[in-house]
C-alpha cells in the first residue's frame, strides 16, 4: 500500500511532498533529475526494515510545489537562487525526518542563503530542536544537491553520495553549457519532450538506455512531465566544478559510491569526491552502472549508514 504523503512547507511557503515507510533511524532519500518519489519506492521499502525511510518529490514534481520559470537563467545568478530554493526544500524535509513528524502540514524552520540552511551546521548531529539528524541516501544530481545543502549547515548523520555529477577541473565545460542551453532553450520553447531528451542525451550516463529507446517506452510521458523541474537540475550540474575547499570542511561521515561499469568521467568525479571530504570512504559496486536495482543497492547503503565499513569492492578510500 502506498502511504499517503504529508506536506512540509519550504522556506519560501512552497508545500513538498513527502512519503515514509518504515520504522528506524530516519533516512532522506533525494532523488536526481527527472524522477520522483514514486521512482525510489522499491528502494525504500527495501530498506524499510532498518530504517525510515522519507522520500520526498522535488521542487516542480509530482505533489510538490515551486515549478520554476524558464525564463531563469541557470548558468547566471540566477542559478543560485535555484539551488538555494533546493536546499530549503530538503532542510525542510530533514527537520520533519528527524522530528518523527507524523500527519498534517509542517512549516519547515530552515533558510537557504547565507551559507546555512535548517539551522544546523556542517557536520551537526542533530536536526530541529535537538532530535538525531537523520542519515542521507542522494543519487546523481540529488547527490550535488544533498551535499551542497550539508556544506550550507543542513543537518545530516551519515550521508552515501551516488554518482554525483560534478566535473573535475576544466572536463567537459562546453559540454556543461551546450547541455544547459539545450534544455532551457527547449523548455522555454515549450518542448518538454525535447528538454528532457536534451539533458539526458547530455548525460548518457543518466539514462538507463538510449533517448531514442526511452522515447518509445511507456515510462517516456512520466518523464516528459518531469522536465519543467530541470531548471534545478541544470543549476546543480552544469555550473560549477567539484568544490573541494569547500567539501574538505565537512565532518559528516561520508560514502562516495559509483559502478565500475559507469564511464571513467562519472568514477573520476566520484573519486575525487572521495579525496576531498576527509575521512570519506570510496566504494565501487563490481558490474553496476548509473541505476543499480534495489536488491543491489540497499544493503550497500544500509551496511555504510549502520556504521560498516564499506571496504568489499572498494576503491580509492579517504583520508
Amino acid at each position: 500500500m502506498i502511504p499517503a504523503p504529508e506536506f512540509v512547507v519550504s522556506g519560501d511557503g512552497t508545500r513538498i511532498a513527502v512519503e515514509a515507510v518504515g520504522a528506524g533511524p530516519p533516512l532522506v532519500i533525494t532523488t536526481g533529475a527527472l524522477q520522483g518519489r514514486a521512482g525510489v519506492r522499491l528502494l525504500a521499502q527495501a530498506l524499510a526494515d532498518r530504517f525510515t525511510v522519507h522520500v520526498w518529490d522535488r521542487r516542480g514534481r509530482g505533489d510538490s510545489g515551486g515549478v520554476p520559470d524558464p525564463a531563469l537563467d541557470p548558468l547566471g545568478p540566477d542559478g543560485e537562487t535555484l539551488v538555494a530554493a533546493e536546499v530549503a526544500d530538503l532542510a525542510a524535509v530533514v527537520e520533519h525526518a528527524g522530528a518523527g513528524h507524523a500527519g498534517g502540514e509542517h512549516a519547515g524552520g530552515g533558510h537557504a542563503g547565507g551559507g546555512h540552511a535548517g539551522g544546523g551546521h556542517a557536520g551537526s548531529g542533530h536536526a530541529g530542536g535537538g532530535h538525531a539528524a537523520p542519515a542521507h541516501y542522494a543519487h546523481s544530481a540529488g547527490a550535488v544537491l544533498a551535499l551542497e545543502a550539508v556544506m550550507r549547515g543542513v543537518p545530516a548523520g551519515r550521508v552515501v553520495a551516488h554518482e554525483a555529477p560534478w566535473r573535475v577541473g576544466g572536463a567537459d565545460a562546453d559540454g556543461r553549457r551546450d547541455l544547459a542551453v539545450a534544455t532551457m532553450t527547449a523548455l522555454r520553447e515549450g518542448r518538454d519532450d525535447d528538454a528532457a531528451a536534451a539533458f539526458l542525451g547530455g548525460f548518457p550516463a543518466a539514462a538507463p538506455a538510449p533517448v531514442e529507446r526511452l522515447r518509445t517506452t511507456p515510462f517516456w510521458a512520466g518523464t516528459v512531465a518531469l522536465a519543467p523541474s530541470l531548471p534545478h537540475d541544470v543549476a546543480l550540474v552544469t555550473r560549477d566544478v567539484l568544490p573541494a575547499a569547500r567539501l574538505a570542511g565537512l565532518s559528516v561521515p561520508l560514502l562516495a559510491l559509483d559502478g565500475a561499469a559507469s564511464p571513467a568521467w562519472v568514477r573520476d568525479a566520484i573519486a575525487a569526491l572521495a579525496a576531498a571530504v576527509p575521512g570519506a570512504e570510496h566504494r565501487t559496486m563490481p558490474g553496476q552502472e548509473h541505476f543499480v536495482v534495489p536488491a543491489v543497492l540497499a544493503p550497500v547503503v544500509a551496511e555504510y549508514l549502520e556504521g560498516g565499513a564499506a571496504v568489499r569492492g572498494s576503491v580509492g578510500g579517504g583520508r
